[in-house]
């Protein structure tokens, strides 16, 4: 027996249910709570929701969109080492940083789902014995390929151990721009 719905008749699997005031679709599956801490699925034959305890991946965050909370993949983020070196993190955070060492400026966190695995290590020494140090060397290595500049390498790069002038190769592109070298591979950018 069909049910009358919003003027028209359709049958009992095509009713939707109601749920804390807001009408939800047949088979609609939606995110309930601040925390994206439920998921909810409408079953149109009883009109009842069923919600069991969910949370968003990793690489999403719970947020509002078009006036519902929902799972949305985390935004783009940048970081960047220039100048004295001055550091901005991938939540815009300013720092300096005059250590003479190698350390890791960015890598993937955990085992991120769709991101491709990267590193990217800087080299820094002492700069004509003033208490600051700049970044001589950096490694990046994005999925297994290895590529390495040096400020005594001007104009090259190594890739996988092969030196390379100025390139577009396999997806990674690296070309010298004045003082800084870009190096683009999916997506992932180091200036």
């Amino acid at each position: 027996m069909d049910t009358l719905m919003m003027n028209s008749c359709v049958p009992p699997t095509g009713c939707g249910c109601l749920h804390e005031g807001r009408y939800r679709q047949s088979g609609e599956r939606f995110w309930y709570g601040e925390g994206c801490q439920s998921l909810c699925i409408c079953n149109g034959t009883t009109g009842f929701v069923r919600c069991s305890l969910s949370s968003c991946s990793e690489q999403e965050t719970c947020r509002i969109v078009d006036g519902e909370y929902g799972c949305h993949p985390r935004p783009h983020a940048t970081c960047s080492a220039s100048g004295d070196p001055q550091y901005i993190s991938f939540d815009g955070q300013r720092f300096d940083f005059q250590g003479t060492c190698r350390y890791v400026l960015a890598t993937v966190c955990n085992r991120t789902r769709g991101l491709p695995y990267f590193q990217v290590i800087a080299r820094k020494e002492a700069w004509q014995r003033l208490p600051v140090s700049i970044t001589v060397e950096v490694y990046v290595n994005v999925s297994g390929h290895m590529v390495h500049v040096s400020r005594n390498m001007r104009g090259i790069a190594e890739v996988s151990k092969k030196i390379i002038l100025l390139i577009k190769w396999n997806k990674i592109i690296i070309r010298n721009d004045s003082n800084f070298i870009h190096f683009a591979a999916n997506k992932i950018f180091v200036y």
